[in-house]
């Protein structure tokens, strides 16, 4: 198979997978692009705003709609950049690293529940791929340590 002929199935395949844990995951769960702005500001604290857009490849706009969320959740706390007061910091609060690091939102105990169901090669053969296609899509970002 060429990589032309797996676009389309791929494509579907993780629309698919989306899709299901976006209707699977009920009300309570965070959005895709919310939790993954949450996981960077968790993995990036302090971090400004326009650079957790650019991380997120999203307007500044967009962002601070998302950021609005989580505060309202509760799982980010903005602060002043004491390098320039008119700027802000958003940190991730105990709650938002506690989301993120012990991934207790419904969808991805869906996806924890789902990667159980394969067996190891299967479960290493997908976190290898999806990390693959991440790099490949310059979307990766990497954790610091705890």
């Amino acid at each position: 198979m060429t990589v032309g002929s797996d676009v389309g199935t791929v494509y579907h395949q993780l629309t698919q997978i989306n899709r299901a844990l976006r209707t699977r995951g009920g009300q309570g769960s965070l959005s895709a692009g919310v939790a993954a702005a949450l996981w960077t500001i968790v993995n990036h604290s302090p971090i400004r705003l326009s650079t957790l857009a650019q991380r997120e490849s999203v307007t500044a706009p967009t962002m601070s709609r998302i950021v609005g969320t989580l505060e309202e959740q509760g799982y980010v706390a903005r602060t002043v950049d004491p390098d320039d007061a008119r700027a802000r910091l958003f940190t991730a609060t105990p709650a938002g690293i506690e989301l993120i690091r012990n991934a207790r939102s419904r969808r991805a105990q869906l996806l924890a529940e789902a990667l159980e169901e394969l067996d190891d090669a299967d479960r290493d053969a997908v976190h290898r791929g999806l990390a693959a296609l991440a790099d490949a899509l310059e979307i990766c970002d990497r954790p610091s340590p705890l």
